[in-house]
């Protein structure tokens, strides 16, 4: 039995400081070894110096150190690693080794890892920031609504149709209900049940995803589309399911209820390539979208560390490229053991997931990550990469070695023309996401292909330079299968892509301006207050990444992304929530990563904000459904 304690050093002479392992035997028998393997967020870099052992490779998150010959670690005895030169000083225990293992002649043995020691002089600080709740209206809607003018309360109700002939709707919102609490009382009956009310829904003049809902004897619902006679549903449905759960709340009686959406765009992206969620995961993250009102799913199916969907003609992509494991192509990475990870969606899923969304009115749009964050598709392709280009000449910002796809290989492109083909079949949602984001400066540097390529483009051989034309013949070949293109705010780096595109502004706050400056249409998605995979508070305890700071809830809930815009530039599309998956090693750290903050960001993308309000937020937040 073989356990792994380790700290962090903040030795002056290193980079960064150290990391120090020790593992134990608690065992009764010596353990041999011959190698050490440990995943890190923190790892060593180039010139580290490693004793108790010899440090033989590092990929992305992945370390390989070797014992001296004939080492064994007895029983009751330990080994001590120390690795000087580190690529970051650690914020929060999350930072250092998430999974090691021992091997010998070919037997591996995984070690137990304990959590990251915590400095002397870094607090422990509150886990997780979620205040008191503060009821004032004892009605539950979130996103809360443009206008609110209910005057008296009643006790709670079931919804059922006044027309049969709308039944379908109903059974549908049920339907969705059940999916997300199933152990709640039912919310929807066809009957006439002695708890139920009358909603009797009507076309009518609403703006586009707007609704309005009077409570008088019974409920009239109007709406001027179908989204709207949804969203309205499901706000019936949100106060239905609390006056029914909870005592705290009721349901309206008298009054009404004007409602839309402040921006086109609500959305939420999702990492499945660092850690995969299967179909039914998102399904139903799918289903908890529609309950926020939110309509959009961007999907980031591939990346450095794997390729999750199959295509038509290229099954090396899922054969070699959606898995992880010890001794693979693609070593095993962030909190995995020896046996890694593997995971796609077949063709006849992705369509499943689709449908699904657009009954929801969630509409699905993938990303392919190119032409960085390839390190998946070389491996299972790598014929696309230059013989000729000096093995380990650049690094991405995570650490994987000559990761970028090279145009100026021919091969290159009939490739991307059977990837785009096959997407866009699967997805009928006009735009494609590719990517284009954290392509390192030194790519291609080294590469003949990719600077005659260049030469040919008559663009200078810099990174910025060559992926902006990349993407712009990218722009064209998706153009062919009636698909807009999609990409992070790079995109616009370099000489930029055709302002038809709309990008993601990440890098912070200013981007959005920026990018409207150049006619470009945005979606808002700053990762100082958008990103769910950042930690939600300073101190030892709180999971996440940092490297945009720290986003506390209220931070996020609070943030307005359209102040001080340009005006008559470009377009604010919307706002989008981010879970990069690195640390998302399951269901309980999804939930507590993304909620309440998701919840923040849906209604910052719907709600007026002077109809926004923090003490209600935080109430109403808790009653939302999780993955």
């Amino acid at each position: 039995m073989l356990r792994l304690e380790q700290c962090h050093l903040p030795e002056p002479s290193a980079q960064n400081g150290s990391l120090r392992l020790t593992i134990f035997n608690a065992g009764n028998t010596a353990v041999p070894v011959e190698k050490l393997f440990f995943t890190s967020l923190m790892r060593p870099i180039k010139d580290a110096i490693v004793t108790g052992g010899t440090f033989v490779r590092r990929f992305a998150n992945h370390v390989e150190i070797h014992a001296e010959a004939g080492f064994e670690i007895a029983p009751g005895a330990s080994w001590d690693i120390t690795v000087a030169g580190l690529n970051l000083t650690p914020k929060n225990r999350t930072f250092g080794a998430l999974s090691a293992w021992i091997e010998h002649e070919g037997t591996v043995t995984e070690c137990l890892v304990a959590g990251l020691d915590r400095p002397d002089d870094m607090p422990r600080a509150p886990v997780k920031d979620w205040p008191e709740p503060k009821i004032e209206v004892p009605v539950a809607l979130i996103p809360w609504p443009a206008e609110f003018a209910v005057l008296g309360m009643g006790p709670a109700v079931m919804l059922r149709p006044a027309d049969q002939t709308q039944a379908a709707a109903f059974v549908e919102l049920g339907a969705l209900h059940k999916r997300l609490f199933p152990t709640a009382p039912d919310i929807v009956t066809l009957g006439d049940h002695p708890d139920a009310v009358a909603v009797r829904c009507v076309e009518g003049v609403c703006p586009t995803e707007g609704y309005r809902i009077e409570f008088a004897d019974g409920i009239t619902l109007t709406y001027s589309d179908l989204n709207g006679q949804r969203h309205g549903l499901i706000a019936l449905a949100q106060m239905a399911h609390a006056a029914l759960s909870d005592p705290r709340f009721r349901f309206p009686k008298s009054g009404y209820i004007a409602d839309a959406p402040r921006h086109e765009w609500r959305g939420m992206h999702l990492d499945v390539s660092r850690n995969f969620i299967n179909a039914d995961g998102v399904t139903r993250l799918l289903d908890i979208l529609a309950w926020h009102r939110m309509n959009r799913l961007h999907w980031h199916l591939t990346d450095d560390e794997a390729w999750r969907l199959e295509i038509e003609g290229l099954p090396e992509l899922t054969a070699i490229g959606s898995k992880r494991a010890h001794n693979t192509v693609l070593p095993p990475q962030f909190a995995e053991g020896p046996s890694g990870q593997s995971g796609y969606y077949t063709a006849d899923e992705i369509r499943e997931i689709v449908a699904h969304g657009q009954a929801l009115g969630v509409e699905v749009m993938p990303e392919i990550d190119l032409p960085g964050h390839c390190t998946a598709l070389l491996a299972a392709l790598p014929h696309l990469v230059d013989p000729e280009e000096t093995e380990e000449s650049y690094h991405s910002v995570q650490g994987y070695p000559n990761n970028a796809i090279n145009p100026g290989i021919p091969e290159t492109w009939p490739a991307l023309e059977k990837i785009f083909a096959a997407v866009a079949d699967l997805f009928p949602y006009s735009y494609l996401h590719l990517g284009g984001d954290e392509v390192d400066a030194d790519s291609w540097s080294t590469s003949p292909k990719a600077r005659a390529w260049a030469a040919e483009k008559h663009v200078q051989a810099g990174a910025a330079t060559i992926q902006s034309a990349f993407m712009r013949d990218c722009q064209q070949m998706l153009s062919k299968h009636n698909r807009k293109l999609g990409g992070w705010d790079e995109c616009a780096d370099g000489g930029g892509v055709d302002t038809s595109a709309l990008l993601f502004a990440w890098r912070s706050r200013e981007k959005i301006a920026a990018l409207m400056e150049d006619g470009y249409h945005v979606v808002a998605t700053p990762g100082q207050h958008y990103y769910l995979d950042m930690a939600q508070g300073d101190g030892w305890d709180n999971p996440g990444l940092t490297w945009a700071g720290i986003s506390p809830l209220q931070e996020a809930y609070e943030y307005e992304a359209d102040v001080g815009l340009p005006e008559n530039k470009g377009k604010l599309v919307g706002l989008q929530a981010c879970m990069w998956s690195e640390l998302i090693d399951g269901t309980p750290r999804f939930n507590y990563m993304a909620f309440p903050r998701l919840s923040a960001v849906a209604e910052a993308a719907w709600t007026p904000s002077e109809e926004k309000d923090w003490p209600r937020f935080a109430a109403l937040s808790r009653l939302m459904p999780q993955l």
